[in-house]
């Protein structure tokens, strides 16, 4: 079952920032220093365990019993991945191509909006091409659906019709390219976490913006009205002051000055409000505040930052994050906060402060490795390269100990083993065995890499 997401939160600040505009500063001195607030004791308990989440190019540490909430990824087309759905993806395949078949194009002789359906072999799944609506002009819907493993993969785009051939092959790109990932699982090589899976960078430079869009937030189990989101997009080459968050506010400050100067979202207290600076994002601007009880609108703290990014640099990535406390079924305020305002800040600081760029291998990923996953008892003959890393076993029972389960790396030609053959009277004799080389056919047992020795 999904988790719901937090998309509608991320969203609402700008509602809530109506609220934000302070009277007299009461603020302590230490909450008003980034990463300077102590974890109350209350606290401690929830930040004793930490887990680490990788979320696009970046990652942060959060509560080990927080509450991860996906929204939508976008890595250059839109991404899902339907866990243990296959069987669900292929009817959605077959629901859609029904769709397009039953509604008609008016402006191409009543023709039926699918155009085609293409059979891909590896992964296993259909791309569905038809065009975007009735009037088809030159809008198209080019849908992929795949099975990886036991999961489904579903990939959509909306490409004008010159563009039809190279969405295609980027479709087939990237559901060649994606691969499952645990939740703990921390990649080390250049390319997107996302929900569920791990999709690797092509080989090569970046050849344009890969117009990647990455929303995700978290909610913590002892605080359940405490929600935090974060949402990367690429940074936007014509930005302006306007698109701010500092700007917004000062914006709306002389606003609501000039319509009522007695407007009780004039009562919201700041706890910080000014430059934030954070790792890889650079510098921003934060805006910490607590809005005034209203009438059937509980006091909640709503804190916020964003950081411009640089264009065409997925590493600089326009950054957008909140944190809002008293919420209840995605309403901010529908509930009493959970967290003083000291705890807020303390919450806010500590997570906050462990966002970062993922690091990642200097060492290119060979492209064997970039598709997704082999299942478990795929079989690879002596002789043959290896189809994927992993430890594999072979089907002859006699061999010696070194050959009964060995690590190789996709593109390893898989060897002969030594096999151990039934001694002679003579060897009994003497205590040996003969053994001789043969072919086998090897059957992968289980993924990962083998142990590093250290030595201590």
């Amino acid at each position: 079952m999904r988790i719901p997401t937090v998309r509608r939160i991320c969203f609402t600040f700008l509602a809530a920032v109506s609220m934000l505009f302070t009277a007299c500063d009461h603020t302590p001195k230490q909450w008003k220093k980034p990463n300077m607030t102590a974890l109350t004791p209350r606290l401690q308990p929830a930040f004793e365990k930490m887990k680490t989440v990788c979320f696009g190019r970046f990652m942060i540490d959060v509560p080990a019993s927080a509450i991860v909430a996906w929204g939508r990824s976008i890595v250059t087309l839109g991404v899902d991945v339907y866990p243990n759905g296959a069987n669900e993806v292929r009817i959605l395949a077959d629901n859609f191509i029904d769709k397009l078949k039953s509604d008609k194009a008016i402006n191409h002789d009543n023709v039926p909006l699918l155009l085609s359906v293409e059979e891909v072999a590896r992964p296993e799944g259909k791309i569905v091409i038809g065009y975007e609506d009735f009037e088809a002009i030159n809008g198209l819907k080019i849908n992929g659906y795949f099975k990886l493993n036991n999961d489904g993969i579903f990939v959509d785009a909306r490409p004008l019709l010159e563009d039809r051939d190279r969405t295609i092959s980027l479709i087939k790109s990237i559901a060649g390219r994606l691969r499952q990932r645990a939740d703990n699982e921390i990649p080390n090589e250049p390319g997107n976490c996302i929900e569920y899976a791990f999709l690797p960078d092509e080989a090569g430079p970046q050849k344009e913006d890969p117009g990647e869009l990455i929303s995700i937030g978290f909610r913590l189990k002892e605080f359940p009205d405490t929600h935090l989101s974060i949402q990367l997009r690429p940074s936007n080459p014509h930005y302006s002051e306007s698109d701010s968050l500092e700007w917004q506010l000062g914006r709306l400050e002389k606003d609501l000055k000039a319509e009522d100067p007695n407007n009780i979202r004039l009562k919201t207290i700041y706890f910080r409000r000014g430059s934030r600076e954070i790792h890889d994002l650079g510098k921003g601007f934060e805006a910490l505040s607590r809005s005034p009880e209203q009438p059937e609108v509980h006091s909640v703290h709503d804190f916020g930052m964003d950081f411009r990014g640089e264009p065409s640099n997925p590493l600089k990535p326009y950054a957008d994050i909140r944190m809002q406390t008293g919420v209840a079924d995605n309403v901010i305020g529908a509930t009493k906060a959970s967290l003083t305002d000291e705890e807020a800040v303390a919450v806010w600081d500590k997570i906050t402060s462990t966002i970062r760029v993922r690091p990642t291998s200097a060492v290119p990923v060979k492209s064997v490795d970039a598709g997704p996953r082999l299942p478990l008892g795929e079989l690879a003959a002596t002789g043959r390269n290896c189809p994927q890393t992993g430890w594999w076993e072979p089907d002859e029972p006699r061999t010696t100990e070194g050959d009964r389960r060995r690590h190789f790396n996709s593109g390893e030609r898989m060897p002969h083993v030594v096999s151990l053959g039934e001694p002679s009277i003579w060897q009994k004799l003497k205590g040996e065995r003969p053994s001789y080389r043969t072919a086998t056919v090897w059957k992968l047992v289980a993924y990962g890499e083998p142990p590093t020795n250290k030595k201590g």
